[in-house]
């Protein structure tokens, strides 16, 4: 660390331990000078870090002084927005179920919206942020795999003080932590399913305009190539947010580039249990014709004729993480640590041993 983070490191320890307490006068710039023998710039800087942080307050002519940062969070907004693509369906409700459960906890208020993974949601969502007192912000990125517009807006977020922290996917030209499942992990894991079962035409369905999909595909790739088999273009399919309102429409193509493998990566169960329905409407039964493993471990790898192997995603788990790091960046005045969530297979029924 720099002069000036060590020295700022040094008195916050002094106020966490209560050698200095609320109220208390720092020592004076030259007595710090002397005592941690750096220069008078090295201290300045380390006690405008600490007043960023919300440890200490100058007052001009008279000194820096130990702020109560009990009293000021008092003073301080309650409310937390939680943005997510969808709200009422799918894995959504139960991480912001585990969000709210632990913000409650803690007196935070939350407000949610939903971008629909569209962008000009996301801007309108985010210009309302801009105007109102919030202590963070948890949200899913929207369109994470392609180049977003609206990064100005976070950015104008970041500016204003308040913490932003990503979930399932992240921004990354952002300097926001994130917190989300394994997803190369998760990919890599689906693809050796298939690979232990005997599979080698294996093919897969992602999507193209989410990050979750990129990586799936990423950790599926290295997992074909790991057991010695040559991913084929032509066994691969991807879809954007558009086409999963009506797979339907890419029925046709579907079954000219999968149904003639013996085994499928989907992207998620959703468009598993599509691809399914699909499938069976084309004459070709899962398992019996073809395997199919899919990821995010959801009721809907229970609800069809076949049970869904699929990997399993944290849901409310990661909505609870998701609350306790911000809540640790907002509390800690610090950028905060992302956290990926290691992955594992459940197995069911949609995979055939050959």
């Amino acid at each position: 660390m720099a002069k000036y983070q060590v020295l700022a490191e040094a008195l916050r320890q002094k106020i966490i331990e209560g050698i200095l307490s609320p109220g208390n006068k720092l020592p004076s710039e030259y007595e710090l000078q002397k005592e941690f023998q750096v220069s008078r710039q090295t201290v300045r800087n380390a006690l405008e870090v600490l007043e960023k942080q919300g440890f200490v307050r100058g007052r001009q002519g008279s000194g820096t002084y130990v702020l109560d940062r009990e009293a000021e969070e008092r003073k301080k907004s309650r409310r937390i927005a939680v943005v997510t693509t969808y709200v009422d369906n799918y894995i959504f409700p139960k991480i912001i179920q585990g969000i709210e459960s632990v913000l409650a906890k803690e007196g935070f208020q939350v407000q949610i919206a939903f971008t629909g993974n569209h962008i000009w949601r996301e801007e309108a969502v985010l210009k309302d942020l801009l105007e109102q007192d919030l202590r963070g912000i948890i949200i899913e990125t929207t369109k994470s795999a392609l180049p977003n517009p609206n990064l100005p807006l976070y950015r104008r977020l970041q500016e204003k003080g308040v913490p932003v922290l990503f979930i399932n996917s992240r921004y990354p030209e952002l300097d926001c932590p994130a917190v989300s499942l394994h997803d190369e992990a998760a990919g890599r894991l689906a693809a050796q399913c298939l690979l232990e079962y005997g599979h080698e035409k294996i093919g897969g369905f992602f999507k193209l305009d989410d990050g979750q999909g990129i990586r799936r595909y990423q950790g599926f790739v290295e997992a074909l190539r790991d057991g010695g088999i040559r991913p084929l273009e032509e066994n691969i399919l991807w879809f954007d947010t558009e086409d999963a309102l009506d797979f339907g429409c890419m029925a046709e193509r579907i079954v000219k580039r999968l149904g003639a493998c013996t085994g499928i990566l989907c992207y998620n169960d959703s468009t598993a249990f599509e691809v399914i329905e699909i499938l069976k409407r084309h004459g070709i039964s899962v398992p019996e014709d073809i395997s199919v493993v899919s990821v995010d471990d959801t009721d809907l790898a229970m609800l069809g004729e076949v049970g869904l192997t699929s990997v399993h995603h944290p849901k409310e788990k990661l909505g609870e993480k998701a609350a306790k790091q911000l809540i640790s960046m907002i509390r800690g005045n610090m950028p905060g640590m992302s956290y990926e969530f290691e992955p594992y297979l459940v197995e069911r029924d949609s995979v055939k041993k050959l």
